[in-house]
């Protein structure tokens, strides 16, 4: 998949752009804040509808109007050439592929694959479980349509139980809420452990070349609770109400699940150096590329966001080593990547929103 322009209105600090993106290597060269990470991410968006950095459309709106609106030329293995066009409103948003209007978004999800890694993500082995969960949620909205909706239906349900908790509403009350909650949350914990671990696997072909060693890494599924069935969801449930009462909110379930990261069976947060910690960061994203490419037989585009810059010289060369020279690859920096990239780039210079081509 290939993306082959993307026009932007009113996305964050960008007004109006429209860039030509028909390259196998595109950078977005440019200071901090000028707006190169806010075109990647809306570049990203097409994937699962979701923000990289931001949950509430608000946050994504520029000054302009209450709703933004981003346009897409996409060259892709199964679909041919596309034009998706989404439009962002302060609350939901309208989705057409190819002059067709998209009636659920779960029809739309995953059609588009893009694979995302920011600086932040580099931090993944010591971040926040939270951090963690964005990362497999996003992934895996993208490869399943079903957990998309899945996770989307137990988010809801989760808040609408927490709303219940703050107002001290009875059990009774509460039981039909919780009756809705428990099916998708055990469809969200099946998927990611059966996927988690496999894509643990896949992770560990990439880090022998983008670490240069022969050290196993291990993906590990941490549920925060593994019931069997709905009856065992449900008792789980009553066993925490109490304690979910004081609170105010829900301590069991699927959003507050964890995965960890292990080198050579030890937990990399505790023992891997910061190097290491990024060579697995980066061969967990190859390895979303990977599954990808296996299962789907689609090649997504990956989008890095000022990530080369903070790769020694020995990783960043072992990185292009890794990179297939058949995916398309979007970038963002403050300075153009070297000579080891091995391929010429097509350079915008951003400033203030404002994207000029080189």
């Amino acid at each position: 998949m290939k993306f082959k322009a993307i026009g932007v209105s009113n996305y964050r600090n960008i007004k109006l752009a429209r860039l030509n993106l028909d390259a196998d290597r595109v950078f977005l060269l440019g200071r901090n804040g000028q707006g190169k990470t806010n075109l990647l991410e809306a570049i990203g968006y097409v994937t699962s509808l979701r923000a990289f950095r931001a949950r509430e459309n608000e946050i994504l709106l520029g000054p302009e109007s209450g709703q933004a609106e981003i346009v897409y030329e996409i060259e892709h293995e199964e679909f041919e050439d596309s034009e998706a066009r989404v439009l962002i409103k302060r609350k939901g948003k309208e989705v057409s592929l190819d002059g067709e209007a998209v009636r659920r978004a779960s029809d739309f999800v995953g059609r588009f694959p893009a694979v995302t890694l920011s600086s932040e993500d580099l931090n993944i082995v010591r971040g926040s479980p939270g951090g963690r969960r964005r990362f497999i949620d996003t992934f895996l909205c993208g490869i399943d349509r079903e957990y998309y909706v899945a996770l989307q239906r137990y988010q809801k349900c989760v808040q609408e139980r927490n709303a219940l908790l703050k107002r001290g509403s009875s059990m009774e009350l509460m039981r039909p809420f919780e009756a809705e909650l428990i099916g998708p949350a055990l469809a969200v914990i099946r998927k990611r452990d059966s996927v988690i671990s496999e894509l643990g696997s896949m992770a560990s072909r990439f880090y022998e070349t983008l670490s240069g060693s022969a050290e196993a890494i291990g993906v590990d599924y941490k549920p925060n609770a593994y019931p069997d069935d709905e009856d065992a969801y449900r008792a789980m449930l009553d066993r925490n109400r109490k304690r979910d009462e004081i609170m105010h909110s829900t301590s069991k379930g699927p959003h507050r699940d964890d995965f960890e990261l292990t080198l050579n069976g030890r937990s990399a947060t505790d023992f891997a150096s910061d190097g290491q910690q990024r060579s697995i960061a980066l061969s967990l994203a190859f390895a979303t590329i990977a599954y990808w490419r296996e299962r789907f037989g689609v090649c997504p585009a990956l989008l890095i966001d000022d990530v080369l810059g903070e790769l020694d010289p020995v990783r960043r060369e072992r990185f292009w080593n890794a990179l297939d020279e058949s995916i398309q690859l979007i970038a963002t920096g403050t300075e153009l990547p070297d000579a080891a990239s091995g391929k010429e780039w097509l350079v915008y210079r951003v400033e203030d929103g404002v994207f000029v081509k080189e």
